[in-house]
C-alpha cells in the first residue's frame, strides 16, 4: 500500500493506493445481501467499480492499400474500488488473481453475487472477455453490454443507470467528492503495463472508480443493488407501475391490447421528432435570427392531448368520405399509397421523411425529406396525413390498409405522474444544492416517453462462444408482454406522443412559413420579428387549452407559473449559418456576462473542441476538414490472449478495442447540393 496526492471537492488529500496482495479485506464492512426476485439469489449491498486505461496504436491496413489506419488497442492500468478501498494493477494476470481471491473473500457463488458497476460497459467488456469466463451476458444490441455475470460477479453499466458521462455523474450526484479529472490525462501517449505514471495519471485512474461508488452510493439510499434498476428508464417505469395500478386501468389494459399486425403497423408508423434546416436558407449566412422553444414539448403532448383510447379496429377506407369522416372523429393509423408527390412551392420544411417510405420510386431529396417522388409506400397517423395533405400536391392517394380507435386522454394516474415531476423540476430549478434532485427529475420527466415506446417484440442478443448471435423474437413475445402482470403501457400511445408534438410545431412553422431558418423537435428559429407577436398569440390559444384541461400541465412555484406546452423565447442569434439537421453554428449575445459567444452544434463533434476549431461562421463553410474536435472512429478486434512487445516490453493481451482520432469534413451530399444549388442567390 502506498499513498498519492488526489483532488477533491475539498482539496487535496492523501489516499490509499493497495495492490492485489495487500488489499485491506479485514476493514472491508459490505454489510448485508439483499434477495431479487423470487429466486434465491442474494446481492452484496457495497458500491464497487471497475475501470481499464488502455493505448491504441495505429497500424497500417495493407490489405486495403488505400493509406487507412486502424487501431489495436491494450491495457496497461486497472482499477477496482471496493467501497471507498481501491486497488491498482498493470497486467490481466493480476486483474484474474484478484478477482479469484475477491471471490474467496467474499464466498461468493451463484446464489451469493457481487456487483461491479463499470462506466461504459461495452469498452471493457471487450477486453476482459478473454480472461473471465461469462456464464451470461445482456446486452441491447452487438458489444452493447449492459450487464455480464461471471461466477459470482455481475458486471453492470453505470452508463445505463445514469443516462450521463461519468463527469456529469459525479457533478450531479449529492455527496460526491472524487470528481472525474477531466482534460488531466493524455490518452495520446503510448504507456504499457511497466510504464511510470505519474502521481498525477494515479489519482485520474484512482477518481474514476472511487468517484463513481459514490455516485453508486448516493443511489443505494433509495435502494438495494438488488432492487436498483439497470437502465435510468428503469426508475420512472418502476414509479408509473406503480401509480398505474388501479382497478380500472388493470381492467382496461387488455381491451387495448394490439395484434401482431397491428403493432407491425403502429412501428412502421411511429417516428420521432421534426428537425430540419431551410433550404433557403442552407449555407448561408443569415444575420437577426430569432428562437423559440415549445416547453416540455412530449410530456405537454401526454397531458393535453387525444391518443387512441380504444380497441384498434380494422376499417377500409376506400373512398374519400370514408377516410375524412375516420380521421376528423378517431385515431387512425394506416398504411398509405402517393401517386406523383410534390411538396407546396410556399412550404419551407417538407415534412415527409424519406427513411420511414418503405416503398419510393423517382425521389428528389432535401436532405432526407421528400421534395417529389413519382410513388411512396408509408405508414402514419391521422395527424401526419392531415400535415401531408396540407403541404403536398398529389395525384392520387390510396389507403391500402387502416385501423381505427375511439380518442380520448391518456390515464389521469399517468398524467398525474408526469405533472408530480414537472412540479420537482420547477421547484428545483436554479435551487443551488438541489442540481442533483433538479438533474433526476428532468431526466425522469423525458424519460416518461422513452418507456412509451420500448419494443414490445424484439430480437434477443446472445454472446455463446466469443460470438454475437441475434435470435429473432419469440413469435409469442406479444402475447407474453399482455399477459405479464407488470405490463401497464401502451405502445400506440407513444407513437401519438410523438405526432402530437409535430402537430404542435408544425402549427407555427406553417406560420412563419417561408421566414424559418431551422427547427429541430421542440425549437424554430426564424427571421422577421414580426412573428414574435404571433408565438404569443399561440399562446394564448394554448393558455386556453391548459385552463380548460382536467389536470393542468402547469405549476406555480414561489409566485412564476410554469406550463408546459407553450412556446417560450429563448433569444436572438446575431448571426446563424447551417449546413442541414443537426448542423449549425451561431453568435450569441450573453446578456448576464455582456458579451457574445460563438458555438457550434454538429452531430458527433464536440461542442467546445468544435467552437475552437472552427472560430468564427466565416469558417464554417463546406469542405472545411478538421483534426482535434473531439471525433474518434472505433474498431472491435477479437484474438485470443497473447504476448505482444511494445517499446520494449512484452506483456499479455487478447480482444480490445482501438479508438483514434479522426478529421471531420463539414458537407453536403451531392444529392442536397443539387437543391441548394437552386437558391445560391437567394439573399436572406
Amino acid at each position: 500500500m502506498y499513498q498519492i496526492n488526489v483532488s477533491t471537492i475539498d482539496g487535496t488529500e492523501r489516499c490509499d493506493v493497495y495492490n492485489i496482495h495487500d488489499f485491506p479485506w479485514n476493514e472491508l464492512i459490505y454489510g448485508k445481501a439483499y434477495k431479487k426476485g423470487k429466486n434465491p439469489t442474494y446481492y452484496i449491498n457495497m458500491p464497487c467499480a471497475f475501470d481499464i486505461e488502455t493505448t491504441t496504436l495505429a497500424k497500417y491496413n495493407i490489405q486495403k492499400h488505400d493509406g487507412s489506419f486502424y487501431g489495436e488497442s491494450f491495457m496497461y492500468q486497472w482499477q477496482i474500488c471496493l467501497d471507498k478501498y481501491v486497488v491498482f494493477g498493470r497486467t490481466w494476470e493480476e486483474f484474474t488473481e484478484f478477482i479469484n481471491i475477491t471471490r474467496e473473500n467474499l464466498h461468493l457463488s451463484d446464489k451469493l453475487i457481487l456487483p461491479i458497476y463499470v462506466h461504459n460497459l461495452a469498452y471493457e467488456f471487450q477486453f476482459m472477455k478473454d480472461f473471465l469466463n461469462f456464464q451470461s451476458v445482456f446486452a441491447k444490441e452487438k458489444h452493447k453490454v449492459m450487464k455480464a455475470y461471471t461466477s459470482g460477479i455481475e458486471f453492470r453499466c453505470s452508463y445505463y443507470l445514469s443516462n450521463m458521462s461519468l463527469a456529469k455523474f459525479c457533478e450531479n450526484t449529492n455527496n460526491v467528492r472524487f470528481y472525474k479529472l477531466v482534460d488531466t490525462y493524455d490518452y495520446r501517449k503510448t504507456r504499457t503495463p511497466k510504464t511510470p505514471l505519474t502521481e498525477e495519471e494515479q489519482a485520474y485512474c484512482y477518481c474514476d472508480v472511487r468517484g463513481l461508488c459514490e455516485c453508486i452510493r448516493e443511489l443505494m439510499k433509495e435502494d438495494t443493488l438488488a432492487s436498483i434498476p439497470l437502465t435510468n428508464t428503469g426508475y420512472v417505469r418502476r414509479e408509473y407501475r406503480h401509480a398505474m395500478k388501479t382497478k380500472d386501468n388493470i381492467r382496461n389494459f387488455k381491451k387495448l391490447a394490439l395484434t401482431r399486425s397491428q403493432y407491425d403497423r403502429c412501428k412502421r408508423a411511429f417516428r420521432g421528432g421534426n428537425t430540419h434546416a431551410n433550404r433557403r436558407y442552407t449555407n448561408k449566412t443569415v444575420w437577426n435570427v430569432y428562437s423559440y422553444d415549445l416547453s416540455s414539448s412530449y410530456p405537454g403532448a401526454i397531458l393535453l392531448d387525444y391518443y387512441p383510447m380504444g380497441k384498434f379496429t380494422d376499417v377500409t377506407l376506400d373512398t374519400q368520405e370514408k377516410l375524412d369522416y375516420y380521421t376528423s372523429k378517431f385515431c387512425v393509423v394506416m398504411d398509405i399509397s402517393l401517386y406523383n408527390v410534390k411538396v407546396k412551392d410556399n412550404i419551407a420544411v417538407p415534412y415527409i421523411d424519406v427513411a420511414h417510405c418503405y416503398k419510393r420510386s423517382n425521389i428528389r431529396n432535401d436532405n432526407g425529406r421528400v421534395l417529389s417522388a413519382d410513388y411512396l409506400e408509408l405508414s402514419l397517423t391521422e395527424i401526419d396525413l392531415d400535415i401531408i395533405r396540407r403541404t403536398y400536391d398529389y395525384d392520387g392517394l390510396q389507403v391500402n390498409g387502416a385501423m381505427y380507435a375511439t380518442r380520448g386522454k391518456l390515464p389521469a394516474e399517468l398524467r398525474q405522474k408526469c405533472l408530480d415531476y414537472f412540479r420537482l423540476k420547477s421547484e428545483l430549478k436554479g435551487v443551488e444544492g438541489r442540481e442533483y434532485e433538479y438533474m433526476k427529475s428532468k431526466n425522469r420527466i423525458n424519460s416518461t416517453f422513452g418507456m412509451m415506446v420500448t419494443d414490445l417484440i424484439h430480437s434477443e442478443i446472445i454472446y455463446e462462444d466469443g460470438q454475437w448471435i441475434k435470435v429473432d423474437a419469440d413469435e409469442h413475445a406479444l402475447e407474453k408482454y399482455y399477459n405479464n402482470k407488470n405490463s401497464f403501457l401502451h405502445y400506440q400511445w407513444g407513437i401519438y406522443v410523438t405526432a402530437q408534438a409535430r402537430k404542435r410545431l408544425q402549427q407555427m412553422l406553417d406560420i412563419v412559413g417561408n421566414d424559418v431558418v431551422y427547427i429541430d423537435t421542440d425549437s424554430i428559429k426564424f427571421v422577421n420579428i414580426s412573428h414574435i407577436a404571433e408565438f404569443e398569440e399561440m399562446n394564448k390559444q394554448i393558455e386556453e387549452l391548459i385552463n380548460n384541461a382536467d389536470i393542468k400541465p402547469e405549476v406555480i412555484v414561489n409566485d412564476k407559473k410554469y406550463q408546459m406546452g407553450v412556446w417560450d423565447f429563448d433569444g436572438q442569434y446575431i448571426i446563424f449559418k447551417t449546413l442541414g439537421a443537426k448542423k449549425y453554428c451561431d453568435i450569441k449575445y450573453d446578456q448576464s456576462k455582456n458579451e457574445t459567444k460563438f458555438e457550434t452544434t454538429v452531430a458527433g463533434m464536440s461542442k467546445k473542441l468544435g467552437a475552437a476549431n472552427i472560430k468564427c461562421p466565416a469558417n464554417f463553410a463546406i469542405g472545411r476538414e478538421m483534426e482535434d474536435i473531439g471525433r474518434t472512429t472505433a474498431w472491435y478486434n477479437d484474438s485470443e490472449p497473447h504476448q505482444i512487445t511494445v517499446n520494449g516490453d512484452t506483456f499479455l493481451t487478447a480482444s480490445n478495442v482501438g479508438i483514434l482520432d479522426t478529421t471531420y469534413t463539414l458537407g453536403v451530399t451531392n444529392e442536397y447540393w443539387e437543391v441548394l444549388k437552386e437558391f445560391v442567390d437567394f439573399c436572406a
